[in-house]
């Protein structure tokens, strides 16, 4: 078993004989948090199943045979725990939180649905239904649809371009054997994270995974790597959107497959020095002092085969989108051109390092965090966070600014509200 300190309790890490490996932290709370990451995503589905990751998600809340329909969901709300899902281009991720008391029967009935799901016609019939409403209620959202039409560009024939949801072709061709199919490859200990926060000893901890997760490593295939993104060309494309009541404006830049984590964090660092609360330069002049925007946020998303960093405005009626275009591409030049001030940096690395230690509260977000960060392997940087992040000087964060976000590299969509012609 590996050993990290953070910050002054070990959190463990070792991979069973079965090839399930396990993030533990022994916490002392009335809580214990549980989540099993999967290397499931929608990024390895199928192009004609698109959707399939996501639909498999929704299944294994239909329970399986020793828990049927409903009856995980009430074993874990009796004792007053709670759980869900999520599916990422990368990764499907599960999580319970319950109490100190009822550990052991959450964790044997997550593992059971995850491994063991029901997967029959009739469930899915229903499941398919309950996936068409949720992709119709997207579908309806400007927000949501501005985010695809921007992927489609970003990643062009590549899986990152393909929604999570799937469409209504593909959820229609997804059929009870394409889900069995792909919970055989791709749902077994070997393909799979889990963590364990909260005061559960470590032996009996062992003792019910290898229980509840038997298997082979030798038997067990594991996800393949996926292919980094085409590099794409800067593109400006407009929509009319009649549902909008509001336009929109992004900005995206490809961001490469990196190993470093503190790439990304160097880049959530020029985020909040543009949009990180009223004092940011972006924030302050476009909203604060002209009332240009609604609202303006800037954010990194790491992916494993390469990510991006976009920038969002929500902009105030009768705003020209060009204008607060000008504003952005000034403001991007002049991170590259001139070093950030000191009074600038210190006031986003506040903002982060606040972020971080009101993420590091409670067992369950301990526990998200602990568990992305093993996944995409950043889990040893990631007890550095403080350390690291902390080493960022003006220079540093000028360099980054230069190698990723020129404007003139932007994928930049206006969604427009109104009438399309």
């Amino acid at each position: 078993m590996s050993e990290l300190v953070y910050p002054n309790a070990p959190v463990h890490t070792i991979t069973l004989t079965n090839g399930l490996q396990v993030v533990y932290h022994y916490q002392p709370t009335a809580v214990v948090a549980i989540e099993f990451w999967v290397r499931a995503g929608a990024a390895v589905e199928p192009a004609v199943y698109n959707g399939l990751a996501h639909a498999l998600e929704h299944m294994v809340f239909r329970g399986s045979e020793q828990f049927p329909a409903g009856a995980f969901d009430r074993l874990i709300e009796q004792h007053g725990g709670l759980t869900n899902a999520a599916t990422s281009q990368d990764y499907a991720h599960y999580y319970v939180l319950t109490s100190l008391d009822h550990w052991r029967e959450s964790l044997i009935a997550l593992a059971d649905v995850l491994l063991r799901p029901n997967l029959a016609a009739e469930a899915w019939e229903q499941e398919q239904a309950v996936i068409a409403e949720e992709l119709r209620q997207a579908q309806d959202h400007p927000d949501w649809v501005g985010q695809q039409v921007l992927y489609q560009h970003c990643y062009p024939d590549h899986p990152y371009g393909r929604p999570i949801l799937g469409t209504d072709e593909t959820l229609a061709r997804i059929t009870p054997a394409v889900l069995q199919q792909f919970h055989r490859q791709y749902y077994h200990p070997g393909n799979m994270v889990v963590v364990v926060v909260g005061a559960v000893p470590w032996e009996q901890l062992l003792a019910v995974l290898e229980e509840v997760c038997p298997g082979s490593q030798e038997t067990q295939a594991t996800t393949p790597r996926l292919a980094a993104p085409p590099w794409v060309q800067p593109v400006y494309r407009q929509l009319v959107w009649p549902q909008a009541e509001q336009g929109r404006l992004w900005w995206v830049w490809q961001v490469p497959e990196t190993q470093d984590a503190a790439t990304g964090w160097g880049l959530d660092l020029l985020a909040a020095i543009l949009t990180g609360g009223r004092l940011a330069r972006l924030t302050q002049r476009l909203r604060e002092e002209w009332g240009w925007v609604q609202d303006i946020d800037a954010c990194y998303q790491h992916q494993l085969a390469g990510g991006h960093w976009q920038l969002t405005a929500w902009l105030n009626e009768g705003v020209c989108p060009e204008q607060v275009q000008e504003v952005i591409a000034a403001e991007m030049l002049a991170l590259q051109h001139h070093p950030v001030s000191p009074d600038e940096l210190r006031r986003a690395k506040r903002q982060l390092l606040h972020a971080y230690t009101f993420a590091m509260e409670t067992p369950q977000q301990m526990a998200q965090l602990y568990g992305y960060y093993h996944y995409v392997g950043w889990l040893e940087q990631g007890m550095q966070y403080r350390d690291r992040l902390s080493q960022f000087d003006p220079e540093s964060l000028q360099q980054l600014a230069c190698r990723y976000l020129h404007p003139e590299q932007a994928v930049r969509l206006w969604l427009q509200p109104g009438v399309a012609v």
